[in-house]
């Protein structure tokens, strides 16, 4: 899938048979007798053997310019970019004007090996001879030049080859990274029509040997572009399955389980066409899918689209992501982070230093996407880089890449990102929902959020197995509210400290039955000193109150202020009046009914603790509530 073909004989006939191809008639009958042999080679796909009887060509005749060209096209091919600039010199040295044709090729030589500066110079050399039929291909290398060296190689950031244990000599792409990072999943080509999935674990120790999917998932012949779930119970992939498929391309499913995975299902028209669909990437919180899609109604040849989950599980329709990210040419692989919040894809339309580029886009608290930035030099190149993955951590990921360096075609490289363009550092913990009672998993919704409530991270359905994995971005401030039908709600703040404490660790969250009447002290809502102002972390616990009363009608509401007994007995009432209000007012506004809240002020008349002490003080100080159910 998405692979740069080469198709090296016919490249050849065409650099020979254009209009500008050189005849020489002195050529020595040898020479050109070694030529036709080495095209015939080409045809036949033995590149050794056609670029040896290339070179015994100009042996035998050192002014064989046809021999030169073809050596410069089939060096190329085979990313020899070095010899293929020294071989077209000495052809231009045989005869320049016949060579110009091939002048943008030769100064893309240039750019490929990353000297945009001495390309630029070979363009404006040769700018005023220029054949017509060339000029836009030499406006679009001279954009590219201009951008790269407007931008320079970023030397802190190392583009490594990940070695022997992923990369072969066929074609590895597709990287995707578990939240965890813990396995490492991508593509292999396998001869003409054959993809597979493979895994390797990730250690201290770097990677495993990859293996492919043992189980049915590699019986499809066509297929990528895998997205695994947080909870690493869902993949997301996309396939040519012509049992199935709306399209060409279409976006399935698959579910973990004993066996292994169930078998593919299609996503359904919401998200799939009768056109393109690929590179699906699943939010951490499992609420978005992004992928491609060349569909009718884009803006380019190939756009990014999200489609959201409905309250029945399903997708709503996908919707395309915009001129704020999608342009004139294809935009591509999109990878949202586990962050939530930072999105990585490849595009052709947006500057860059040629072919295909890698970009990021953050989201910006109004929900829309950044500008685009590019990866920058030497993640990217003047070739293709077309997938992405980034790390939890959100400054190393991996990328596909057709190097110098690569085994034999497209290989997996660890990168280290700029810092613009990095994501926020994302920790995981594993979580259970749980009756207090019984002790079973119980379903219900988590949502993470920060202080301000201006961006919802993360919202998660949990199943009836009380079971999930939530990703936690490195925030200032962090907030975890639970819910579950016919249970009591609950929250959670997350300081800094806590939350490098939980990585990877498990967490419950214990919730009561619903009695008739049950009562509770806020345990996070808190107030400017001696003031009814709430503190922006006050929202986390209240929103989660919120929640309840919302999807419980029936349930009516005491809300109750308490002070300790610093200060007059009266303005201690007018103050504990005054915060039980200012709750009400938040409910209020979210839309909670009048007539299901009472409030009341108690002053210091009901402490819990000892006023002599600090300590006892600050237990006085607080506000409860009462819920009752008609």
């Amino acid at each position: 899938m998405m692979q740069k073909k080469y198709l090296l004989s016919l490249m050849i006939c065409i650099l020979l048979n254009s209009f500008f191809t050189i005849a020489f008639a002195q050529n020595n009958n040898a020479a050109q007798k070694l030529f036709d042999k080495a095209i015939e080679a080409f045809d036949n796909k033995t590149y050794p053997e056609g670029v040896s009887l290339l070179l015994a060509s100009v042996q035998k005749d050192s002014n064989f310019v046809d021999g030169y060209l073809a050596l410069f096209q089939a060096y190329l091919d085979n990313k020899q970019k070095k010899k293929a600039v020294e071989v077209f010199e000495k052809a231009v040295s045989k005869d320049s004007m016949g060579c110009l044709p091939y002048f943008v090729k030769y100064a893309n030589a240039y750019a490929s090996l990353g000297d945009f500066n001495k390309a630029a110079i070979i363009l404006q050399t040769i700018a005023p001879k220029l054949p017509a039929y060339l000029l836009h291909s030499y406006t679009q290398l001279k954009n590219i030049c201009a951008f790269a060296n407007e931008h320079p190689l970023d030397t802190i950031v190392k583009v490594i080859n990940v070695g022997d244990s992923i990369n072969t000599s066929a074609a590895e792409y597709f990287p995707s990274v578990t939240v965890q990072d813990s396995m490492l999943i991508f593509m292999r080509k396998n001869g003409i029509n054959r993809e597979d999935f493979f895994s390797s674990t990730m250690s201290t120790n770097g990677f495993s040997k990859a293996t492919p999917f043992s189980d049915h998932l590699n019986w499809i012949p066509k297929k990528g572009a895998p997205s695994l779930s947080t909870d690493l119970q869902h993949m997301y992939f996309a396939a040519e399955n012509t049992d199935v498929n709306f399209g060409r391309y279409d976006i399935y499913i698959v579910a973990k389980n004993e066996a292994g995975w169930t078998l593919p299902t299609n996503l359904g028209p919401a998200i799939n066409s009768a056109w393109w669909e690929s590179a699906p990437s699943i939010s951490p919180d499992g609420e978005a899918l992004y992928f491609c899609s060349d569909m009718p109604g884009g803006y380019g040849g190939i756009d990014v689209y999200v489609a959201y989950k409905n309250k029945k599980g399903g997708w709503n329709k996908a919707i395309n992501l915009g001129p704020t990210i999608n342009t004139a040419g294809d935009e591509q692989t999109p990878f949202i982070h586990a962050d939530n919040n930072t999105l990585y894809f490849s595009s052709t339309g947006w500057p860059g230093f040629g072919g295909a580029d890698l970009f990021v886009s953050h989201k910006k608290i109004d929900g829309l996407w950044s500008k685009p930035i590019n990866l920058g030099n030497p993640i990217n190149t003047n070739d293709n880089e077309l997938s992405i993955a980034i790390a939890s951590d959100g400054s190393n990921g991996y990328i596909a890449s057709d190097r110098i360096d690569s085994r034999g075609n497209l290989d997996i490289y660890k990168i280290n990102l700029p810092e613009y363009a990095r994501a926020n550092t994302t920790y995981y913990f594993n979580g259970f929902i749980k009756d207090a009672i019984t002790s079973k998993g119980i379903s219900g919704t988590i949502k993470l959020t920060d202080f301000q409530e201006t961006n919802k991270l993360m919202f998660i359905d949990v199943d009836s197995t009380g079971k999930f994995v939530l990703a936690l971005p490195y925030f200032d401030s962090l907030g975890i509210q639970v819910n579950s039908p016919s249970h009591e709600f609950t929250s959670l703040i997350l300081s800094k400290p806590l939350l490098k404490k939980m990585n990877g660790s498990h967490y419950e969250f214990v919730l009561k039955p619903i009695q008739k009447e049950f009562s509770k002290n806020f345990n996070n809502v808190l107030f400017e000193k001696n003031t009814a102002n709430l503190l922006n972390s006050s929202l986390v616990e209240l929103n989660a109150l919120y929640t309840y009363l919302q999807n419980t009608p029936a349930a009516h509401i005491l809300i109750e202020g308490h002070t300790d007994n610093t200060g007059s007995p009266a303005a201690n009432s007018l103050l504990s009046s005054k915060r039980a209000e200012a709750i009400a007012q938040f409910l209020l506004m979210k839309g909670i009914q009048k007539n299901s809240i009472t409030t009341k002020g108690w002053g210091d008349t009901k402490p819990i603790g000892d006023n002599a002490t600090e300590q006892g003080r600050a237990l006085n100080r607080r506000t409860s509530f009462t819920i009752t159910l008609f």
